[in-house]
């Protein structure tokens, strides 16, 4: 199955919030259907839950939660069968562009099986206000994800925003105003896939088609799958070393020359913007500050007659044209010498070749079968934090943050040795 990337915008009114309306019927359908949406749709057969940290899960059914998973794919499918096996419905808080790119009538859909939307990077105080209604009514659960955009790999986990605990302190605030002492917790999630079968035809397909795309099929010749997936990307740069009109030093490594492509098209994006990028974020911080103000951009509303909408609407195409030049950043960030070399799985294989295709053709590709692993963290209860949470925001906010960053890396760890190897390195 394929996805593809490119934003776009319409002569349709500036974004409005998307709220959500839990129809209880379509949830009872849906996750009767799920199964087969899952093996036909995102390619996922199976889906493994430990059960004695599934039953920790249950026990929390009488209290107020929130799930904060990693984000490594199309994981609301994962999620929403961990709602079933829990016998808890979720509300799920989603980035506004999961509505506007949702085909006709998804976003009509998504809100009926609890998603709402937010603005990211903004005071978007409308999504706040119903978070915060949510987790004082308690009647669901509440998933978020920290990590903001999903990279589509396994293995790598962005730093975690403060969103989830901020909001959940600020529903404790409300709560406390109410004199209502019960507790709130926060529980990480970690989910990793990996494929149930020989993917070797599958690597090999799609390796053809970036060569023959790139015209290297007489250069692959009796080289080993690693030397030819490193071979594509080495041409994908090379090509874009050209389109930035970039000139590394001859004797720049390859990972030198992402680092390169890279930070010129951030400081590109960055300047078009007026954008001061700080010297102490990491580039996946950076693109995503940036994301986040384009976001503010792109769905503020403008008062005016029908002309001023009218101009404003054509800048807005403007900075959209924007956003696929960080996702192109956001792709080169996803992709570096050596994440294959270190397992040579098939998943990690993939992974690299499924980001070379995005940027190639601009779809995204899923592969299957595959199996879903999800572990499910020690709970935090906030209820624990929340005094020094009122001496101290800043300091309890980022110490709430870390552990639930450390925890899904943990969870992630644990899952290393599952991964199915491809090939030894060899020569070619």
């Amino acid at each position: 199955m394929n996805f593809r990337k490119k934003y776009s915008i319409g002569k349709e009114k500036a974004f409005k919030f998307r709220s959500p309306k839990n129809n209880r019927l379509l949830i009872d359908l849906v996750k009767l259907l799920l199964p087969l949406f899952n093996r036909l749709i995102v390619k996922v057969v199976e889906i493994e839950v430990n059960q004695e940290e599934l039953s920790r899960l249950k026990n929390l059914k009488t209290h107020r939660v929130i799930l904060t998973p990693n984000h490594p794919a199309l994981d609301w499918t994962v999620i929403f069968h961990l709602s079933k096996l829990a016998g808890q419905d979720f509300n799920y808080l989603a980035a506004k562009e999961v509505f506007e790119q949702a085909p006709p009538g998804g976003a009509w859909f998504l809100q009926r099986l609890g998603a709402y939307s937010i603005v990211r990077g903004t005071a978007d105080r409308t999504s706040f206000m119903m978070t915060r209604k949510l987790l004082q009514e308690g009647k669901n659960w509440l998933v978020i994800f920290p990590e903001g955009l999903s990279y589509w790999l396994n293995d790598v986990v962005l730093a975690f925003q403060q969103g989830p605990a901020q909001l959940a302190f600020w529903a404790l605030e409300d709560l406390s105003k109410q004199n209502q002492l019960t507790p709130l917790y926060i529980v990480p999630v970690a989910i990793k896939y990996a494929y149930l079968q020989d993917m070797r035809p599958e690597i090999e397909s799609s390796l053809m088609r970036l060569e023959r795309k790139l015209s290297l099929r007489e250069k692959s010749q009796n080289m080993t799958l690693y030397n030819r997936l490193r071979q594509v990307g080495e041409t994908v740069l090379r090509a874009n070393e050209k389109f930035y009109n970039l000139q590394p030093s001859p004797d720049a490594s390859l990972n030198d020359r992402i680092q390169l492509i890279k930070g010129f098209i951030v400081s590109r994006v960055a300047e078009a913007l007026e954008f001061k990028l700080s010297p102490n974020q990491t580039f996946q911080d950076q693109i995503r500050a940036m994301f986040n103000l384009l976001d503010r951009i792109v769905h503020s509303d403008v008062a005016g007659s029908e002309y001023e909408k009218q101009l404003h609407l054509q800048r807005q195409q403007g900075w959209l044209d924007l956003y696929n030049e960080l996702w192109k950043a956001q792709d080169f960030i996803a992709v570096s010498d050596g994440y294959v070399r270190e397992s040579l799985s098939a998943e990690r294989f993939l992974e690299v070749l499924g980001r070379l295709e995005l940027e190639v053709f601009e779809k995204i590709r899923i592969w299957g079968p595959r199996k879903a692993m999800v572990k499910i963290g020690e709970k935090i209860n906030l209820d624990d934090y929340f005094p020094r949470y009122r001496q101290d925001k800043r300091g309890t906010l980022n110490e709430v943050t870390m552990l639930l960053e450390s925890s899904v890396k943990q969870m992630l760890g644990e899952f290393r040795q599952l991964t199915n190897p491809v090939e030894p390195l060899g020569k070619g």
